[in-house]
């Protein structure tokens, strides 16, 4: 159909998605070959401006996206702002109040790295992993009670932080609430 999936820009135009048996495939945008076979004098790793990725907007750039197309529909919009891996609580809130504000009808934030896995990443995390792994082999009470070492990055320590079980190290949220 040679169109993009409506306000969502493309994650990468290179990038891996995990398949069902857990192993990471190399895809490629269509548009990016299309792109090449005009313009014989480019290469993918020397695209114009004009080609941009989720991972290159900013949170703010994300809901001037959807804010600014929010004015002429009715409905409200299904968008994700995608945030950078370590993005707080804090700059998380500020991205939903400035979606209020600027007339968003509703919206949705992604950390990127919030989740133990991700359908899609810019690299095969493998290698990342099992560092991670490697990096804390001693004996340690990795869980979600306040206490213990967080599971995930197994470098902080579960604190409560404004009612939340939240990680002294990467601020990753598992419960919050009753």
């Amino acid at each position: 159909m040679n169109v993009s999936t409506g306000l969502e820009p493309y994650f990468a135009f290179k990038y891996y998605r995990t398949g069902r048996l857990g192993k990471f495939i190399e895809v490629n945008a269509d548009i990016v070959q299309e792109y090449l076979q005009e313009h014989l004098e480019c290469d993918s790793d020397h695209l114009p401006d004009f080609f941009v990725s989720a991972m290159e907007l900013t949170p703010n750039e994300y809901v001037t996206v959807q804010t600014t197309i929010q004015r002429w529909i009715d409905s409200s919009i299904s968008k994700t702002v995608n945030a950078p891996k370590g993005y707080t609580v804090n700059q998380v809130a500020e991205v939903y109040e400035k979606l209020y504000q600027d007339g968003a009808k509703g919206g949705t934030v992604y950390v990127d790295g919030s989740r133990d896995t991700q359908v899609l990443t810019l690299g095969t995390e493998e290698s990342a992993q099992e560092e991670i792994l490697e990096e804390n082999t001693e004996e340690a009470n990795y869980g979600s009670n306040l206490g213990d070492t967080w599971p995930l990055c197994r470098k902080g320590i579960v604190e409560e932080i404004d009612g939340c079980h939240t990680c002294s190290n990467c601020l990753a949220q598992l419960q919050c609430g009753l």
